[in-house]
């Protein structure tokens, strides 16, 4: 039977916003001035989704690594990774710990995500504790339409960056008491590999790639960004860092928006800025609109009939359609992990 710790303490949960810059449930965390845990959760029902690739895994276990490397300086604490499925572990914790608040992120996720979240919010309210969700990135949740959505989003884009500090962070002795939730040794082997053919992973390497772009690379995105070889380079290339929330939108904005390069290469820069803004624009749409996770944004395509051949979709993943774009393409793909969004469009 557990026992109920009586310290009080605090949790941040994180998801897809794996940094420790211009984070505001860290803040708000440190606001409170008590003792707090960092946790990330592989939850194996979200594992098995078919949306879900050992190569995301990787890239997720690689920026908690990165994040807790850069801790060390910071404070005492580190994130703790766990395994298995939200629901039983925030049960557990709140049983054995006296947990007041839980921070975290909006996740503009699939209707997975979504009944998840609903169900840790009827268990913590049940347990009263508080959960504070912060909007992710220019994504508003709950509006009924985009109407007016673009002037909240520069709203979001001009706000000040949060300071992080990590004071109260704390390596809390509680390893021993969720040994059931340690990452199990055959999924570790899994995810700790990592392929030096993709982008490096985590918050250290997203900024590299932030201020090569800003410096040197972003001189010719507009001239090359629909070339398969020369867009390689001079493409942002920050896309996985935005979607695992090692840079926040805001932080891409205002350093690029600010540049000194941006004075001279301001019709590069702009389209870089427009794209980004572009992606928060079709997050938005399916934040207002999520059925398009299971039916066609023009419903005219629900009427065609398709088939479902096995063979056929295997050869596409392998790249052996004979056509030799897309076999191109897919196979770039699968080698290296990114194709610009021309060749993803096709």
């Amino acid at each position: 039977m557990s026992t109920l710790i009586a310290e009080p303490m605090n949790i941040v949960w994180l998801k897809r916003d794996l940094r420790t810059r211009d984070h505001a449930a860290f803040e708000a965390a440190e606001t409170k001035g008590i003792p707090y845990l960092a946790v990330y959760l592989f939850e194996p029902s979200i594992l098995a989704h078919p949306d879900t690739s050992d190569r995301h895994l990787q890239f997720v276990y690689h920026s908690i690594l990165d994040i807790n490397t850069s801790l060390k300086s910071k404070s005492s604490g580190s994130v703790l990774m766990l395994y298995g499925e939200a629901l039983e572990i925030f049960s557990e914790l709140s049983s054995r710990f006296d947990i007041q608040h839980v921070f975290s992120y909006q996740e503009s996720g699939t209707q997975i995500t979504w009944d998840r979240d609903r169900s840790v919010a009827e268990l913590l309210k049940s347990r009263s504790i508080v959960w504070t969700e912060f909007q992710r990135d220019g994504v508003k949740r709950g509006i009924k339409n985009r109407d007016n959505w673009d002037k909240h989003w520069f709203a979001t884009m001009h706000a000040p960056q949060v300071q992080n500090t990590f004071k109260h962070l704390k390596e809390t002795d509680i390893t021993a008491d969720l040994r059931q939730y340690h990452l199990p040794e055959a999924f570790l082997d899994r995810i700790s590999g990592y392929t030096a053919r993709f982008q490096p992973s985590g918050e250290s390497k997203a900024h590299e790639y932030l201020r090569s772009f800003a410096h040197e690379r972003g001189k010719d995105y507009v001239n090359y960004i629909s070339r398969p070889e020369e867009s390689r380079r001079s493409c942002m290339r920050i896309s996985p860092y935005l979607a695992w929330g090692n840079l926040s939108v805001k932080q891409v904005y205002q350093f690029i928006r600010t540049h000194p390069n941006t004075a001279t290469r301001k019709r590069a820069h702009q389209a870089a800025l427009t794209r980004v803004k572009w992606r928060d624009h079709f997050i938005q749409k399916f934040e207002v609109e999520c059925e398009y996770e299971h039916t066609c944004i023009n419903r005219g395509y629900e009427s065609l009939e398709r088939g479902n051949d096995p063979e056929f979709l295997e050869a596409w993943k392998q790249g052996r359609t004979g056509f030799p774009m897309i076999d191109a393409c897919m196979r770039c793909l699968q080698a290296t992990g990114w194709i610009n969004f021309r060749m993803r469009a096709i």
